[in-house]
């Protein structure tokens, strides 16, 4: 039975079954509070007044208050006067030499002002590229992957954009295609790169494999799948690009990282890096698809060469045929251990579909092969992952960078051991989990391990739900609990990836926290602004975060890899600590007094027993006050080779452990997730509101990856490239109850103990889900998503299987 209930102020919500109304009331009427909250409110951070001591309190994003109000700016929504819009004519074959362009009828149409293609990019500056710079700005001589663009047209009007785009004539020598890495690596295969089809061939061993799998009594071993999966942002790519009146470049654009969209449009425009600006807008959504280069390059291009700002939005179908995409992936795995549950051996083989450039593919691959057995020990492993190029759209990074689906393979082959061993999926985690002084599988001895402790919170729920499940009338569907564990490290792998903070007070009080690390809607400017207030002493309602603009800050990475809160947020620590010495020892100057004798608590500034108000401080020292500009750098050493994995890939790592509850149709085939409670150790919470939101996004997300998320390919072609064909978890389908357990673990490294938590939210959910499904029906899915059309073969399969012995024993027993 469905009902409506009426909101006060007249709002209707279907809500589901009748059971449900409580708890959806209850939810909305939260949300509804804490929207009308910032809608009363001047400034979040004005609410708590003076107070600099804000790490760990439950605060409202610094972002709320003008997205609620509609005010947020993104890049298509910024207006400028007379700007061109720009569109892309793109390749329609997967692979082919491109034998000529025209563009006469194109050039000739009404509202078309420039048209630009590879021949109008010099050749050292066509290429751009993450690690490698192998993909053109535009197509010169051949296409690698349909949607590849080729011209780009800028006109007065989107839609003379468009037609020009139709009517440009492309002629194509067809060439034999690459569709999956096996037909990558067959002998004979067409070469799709200058350096070959193999991306990254990349190889960790400890101990000795063979001997670890004689040793074991029990050995388990599978083939896994997974599919491509799109970010699915709300906001496409889009951007504005223009000339200010001092003669820079400016490119204002979603992005994840301004500096290195910075770095690629100097070289590519051939300009000095003093004459060109990236400016981060507001982001909506971007899971690591806005990393690499869209719209950036071309709409740089076209400002210079018309003298005109351009603009360039692109449509949802373009998003999926010419974005990167998350890896589809090959994993074969094969687990030992003794009888008393003790791991012994771990032998993996990864097989990547990398698509038609490098994009983040090695990065991938690098993070894959560190993690392969986290958070466990195995002291014998083999671990072996190849990507290769294929002709579709390339592969990137996506939240986690693939450690989800190597959590996936490991978590369900740990169940289906304890299973064969006759113990809990809960102890033989016990028994290998990685605990303080423990080494990874690069050698790294790692501290401040709260992984058991997630276990240990989860338990006990995983307990209470299994009796309430015993209990639990049948109303057909077949219930279940599963678990799944994940380690994860903070940063770039075995790379120096610093980060930087300034702060500078003005002559009134306002203090600013220049961060170089963007916020894309996690809202870590609010987290960084707590960190760098508690540091200096100074209220947090004083201090104004700038991040996203690359002329403004320090290149301080990506907002990727979970690494804000650790690396800027620590950077924010040592600034705040070097702004507050400077201050007081310029206000010992002014009062001629010994620093010591000065100190900033709780924004007042106290010498002796006198207490200033900053404000007064500030005039106090107004003078000197431009001289002061506090400067942190966080630097870790962090250092692996490449080729052999040895070392310290990350200054710390976080834990958690996850369960769900699933309902199964077994007739249908159909998966519903009740509940989940995830119970992680990121070192102290800097923000909970923040985090809390990050858990509830990143299982939603894993949810969507489990059970129906899939790009659909077919001979080089994107068979699904709308929302109305791609499906996602909507609102109906994210559990009524996710609980988040944060565990109390200070890290010794973080800024006040903090580690990181964006990404790791995620990465347990799918193989949580088939753990319960296993609980529940008795399969056990190798493959992502686990369709409603795949999970009820395997259910029919093991109800085939099951049949001929519950023949047998219906006939004994009528004997």
């Amino acid at each position: 039975m469905t009902t409506i209930w009426k909101e006060p102020d007249g709002e209707k919500f279907a809500l589901g079954s009748i059971e449900e109304q409580a708890h959806w009331q209850k939810e909305y009427q939260r949300i509804l509070r804490a929207v009308r909250e910032e809608a009363d409110a001047t400034r979040p951070a004005e609410r708590i007044g003076r107070d600099s001591h804000t790490v760990g309190m439950a605060l409202p994003r610094n972002d709320a208050l003008y997205k609620v109000r509609g005010k947020a700016r993104y890049a298509a929504n910024i207006p400028m006067e007379g700007a061109l819009f720009c569109r892309f004519a793109r390749s329609t074959e997967a692979h082919a030499r491109i034998r000529g362009i025209d563009i006469s009828e194109a050039k000739a149409m009404p509202g078309v002002r420039a048209i630009l293609t590879a021949d109008d990019i010099p050749a050292d500056q066509l290429l751009i590229g993450t690690l490698t710079d192998d993909t053109p700005v535009l197509a010169k001589d051949h296409v690698r992957y349909s949607g590849e663009p080729i011209v780009a047209i800028a006109a007065e009007t989107e839609e003379a954009a468009e037609a020009a785009c139709l009517a440009v004539e492309i002629d194509y020598e067809p060439l034999p295609m690459i569709l999956t890495p096996e037909e990558a690596l067959a002998p004979g295969a067409v070469q799709l790169d200058p350096d070959g089809n193999v991306i990254g061939d990349l190889k960790l061993e400890n101990g000795d494999i063979e001997a670890g799998l004689r040793a074991a009594d029990v050995v388990v071993e599978g083939s896994f799948v997974t599919e491509p999966v799109d970010h699915c942002f709300l906001e496409p790519p889009s951007g504005l690009a223009f000339v200010d009146p001092d003669g820079v470049l400016t490119v204002m654009v979603c992005t994840q990282y301004p500096h290195y969209h910075h770095k690629q449009i100097a070289r590519v425009a051939g300009l000095p890096m003093e004459k060109v600006r990236v400016v981060q807008t507001v982001v909506g959504g971007a899971f690591g698809g806005k990393m690499d280069n869209t719209v950036e390059c071309a709409i740089a291009l076209l400002v210079l060469k018309t003298g005109r700002p351009v603009r360039m939005l692109y449509t949802r179908e373009e998003v999926f045929t010419a974005t990167t995409k998350r890896h589809a992936m090959k994993i074969r795995q094969k687990i030992g251990a003794t009888k008393d549950g003790r791991f012994t051996a771990l032998d993996v083989e990864y097989l990547a579909d990398g698509g038609a450039y490098r994009s983040y593919s090695l990065v991938v691959g690098g993070r894959c092969v560190i993690h392969t057995g986290m958070p466990y020990r195995f002291p014998n492993s083999r671990v072996h992952y190849v990507a290769t190029f294929t002709n579709y759209p390339p592969s990137g990074a996506m939240r986690s960078f693939g450690v989800v689906k190597v959590a996936f393979a490991l978590e369900s082959l740990i169940d289906e051991l304890a299973g064969r061993l006759g113990m809990s999926p809960f102890e033989i985690r016990r028994i290998n989990g990685l605990v303080d002084g423990d080494k990874t599988s690069t050698g790294q001895v790692i501290h401040d391990v709260g992984l058991l402790k997630t276990l240990e919170a989860i338990e006990p729920i995983y307990q209470e739900r299994r009796k309430a499940l015993a209990a639990q009338p049948d109303d057909g569907l077949k219930r279940g609990l599963g678990i799944a564990c994940l380690g994860y490290g903070i940063g770039y792998s075995g790379i120096r990836n610093p980060s930087t903070a300034r702060m500078r007070v003005t002559a009134d009080g306002v203090v600013t926290a220049c961060c170089g690390t963007p916020d894309i809607g996690t809202g870590s400017d609010m987290s960084l602004a707590q960190i760098a207030a508690q540091s200096s002493g100074v209220g947090l309602h004083r201090v104004r975060v700038v991040s996203g603009d690359s002329t403004k800050t320090d290149d301080s990475g990506p907002t990727s890899a979970s690494r804000t809160t650790y690396f800027s947020g620590n950077a924010a620590y040592i600034c705040g600590q070097d702004f507050k010495r400077q201050f007081e020892e310029a206000v010992a100057r002014a009062r001629g007094v010994t620093a010591a004798q000065v100190r900033i608590e709780d924004d007042r500034i106290v010498i002796g027993n006198e207490r200033l108000s900053f404000e007064d401080a500030c005039r106090l020292i107004s003078a000197e006050i431009e001289d002061i500009c506090g400067y942190g750098k966080f630097d870790p050493e962090i250092e692996a080779s490449i080729l052999t994995f040895k070392g310290n890939p990350y200054p710390t790592y976080v834990y958690a452990t996850h369960l769900v509850e699933v309902a199964v149709d077994a007739e249908l085939g159909r998966v519903d997730v009740l509940r989940c409670w995830a119970a992680h150790d990121a070192g102290t919470i800097v923000n909970p509101t923040g985090a809390e939101g990050q858990v509830d996004g990143g299982v939603a997300m894993g949810i969507g990856q489990a059970l129906w998320e899939k790009v659909e390919r077919r001979d080089g072609v994107i068979l699904n490239p709308h929302y109305r064909d791609y499906l996602m978890a909507g609102a109906k389908d994210v559990p009524l109850e996710i609980k988040s357990i944060f565990i109390q673990n200070h890290d010794r490294t973080g800024p006040f103990g903090a580690k990181g938590l964006a990404e790791v939210s995620l990465i347990p959910i799918p193989a949580a889900i088939a753990s319960a499904l296993h609980d529940a029906v008795g399969i056990r899915p190798k493959r992502l998503p686990m369709s409603t059309e795949y999970l009820l073969g395997l259910i029919n399969e093991r109800a085939r299987a099951a049949a001929p012995a519950a023949k047998a024993a219906a006939g004994d027993g009528h004997d």
